[in-house]
């Protein structure tokens, strides 16, 4: 059994996942777009893996599931667009993907004032990479991490 990681109150990678999957909810009903809960949701689904097989160097081969799903989860389209996108955050990087959003959200429909970086262009409405809205990217990797992951029956490894 893999020690769990921990980080302050969050024990588990599947308090971590209930996390993610709440933002993701209030992201999607959302008709303004909060960029700080875009950067969690990029984040933490790209780095979820490591907390399913934490200390996994991928470079070795799988012998947990722990491992065998750090691995598998490489093969979805979905997530390597998201883990591109953290990539690009996290190194600044701007030759990664093509990146944008749509503007014009009603003042009302801010998250929240302190949320808006640019007041003439308001609140996002959505973001795109390569073009595909990555509210659709999202859920697919959500539901990989679901049906791949937590929704087997996993004894003392999540």
């Amino acid at each position: 059994m893999t020690k769990p990681a921990h980080f302050y109150d969050i024990e588990s990678a599947k308090q971590l996942f209930g996390l993610l999957q709440a933002t993701a909810r209030n992201f999607s009903s959302s008709r303004g777009k909060s960029t700080k809960d875009l950067l969690f949701l990029v984040f933490g689904l790209t780095h979820l893996r490591e907390w399913i097989a934490p200390g996994y160097d991928p470079k070795n081969p799988p012998i947990s599931p722990e491992e065998r799903f750090f691995q598998d989860i490489f093969g979805l389209d979905e997530f390597n667009i998201l883990r591109g996108l953290c990539n690009r955050s996290k190194h600044m990087s701007a030759d990664v993907e093509a990146t944008g959003a749509l503007y014009g959200a009603k003042i009302d429909d801010w998250p929240d004032v302190d949320a808006v970086t640019n007041f003439d262009r308001g609140a996002p409405l959505a973001y795109f990479v390569d073009g595909r809205d990555v509210e659709e990217v999202i859920p697919v990797v959500i539901k990989f991490y679901e049906d791949n992951w937590f929704n087997k029956a996993r004894s003392g490894s999540e």
